[in-house]
């Protein structure tokens, strides 16, 4: 009897946009979800861009557009839509490796087109 056996790799990527420059002040006269933090907290203001961010921030562009900052909604627009580059990556230092048993089955997208029912994983 033969068995289908595959060998998995596991890395992981960190990416980030390139840095844009945002000054608390431009959004402290938003009509909805104005900025209300102190203007010299770097926390405050990281923290307040990424409630933004999970708002509905084409609303927050819309009315900077509105309030004439339309350099600062493209702006916003490029931070939370920007292409990501990896900065750093375990593909260059080491990878999570195992095998898996089982048999090749497309239904099994998630898992890439394998039925995996074993395999060597230590903290499966």
């Amino acid at each position: 009897m033969a068995f289908q056996i595959r060998k998995c790799e596991k890395y992981t990527n960190w990416e980030a946009s390139s840095p844009i420059s945002l000054n608390p002040e431009d959004f402290q006269t938003l009509p909805e979800f104005p900025y209300e933090g102190n203007i010299e907290s770097e926390l405050e203001f990281v923290e307040y861009i990424q409630e933004l961010y999970h708002e509905d921030w084409y609303d927050i562009c819309d009315q900077l557009e509105e309030l004439g900052q339309a350099e600062l909604a493209d702006q916003i627009a490029l931070l939370f839509e920007a292409d990501m580059d990896i900065y750093s990556s375990t593909t260059d230092k080491e990878a999570n490796e195992w095998f898996d048993i089982g048999e090749a089955d497309e239904s099994y997208s998630k898992y890439g087109g394998f039925n995996g029912r074993h395999n060597t994983l230590s903290d499966n």
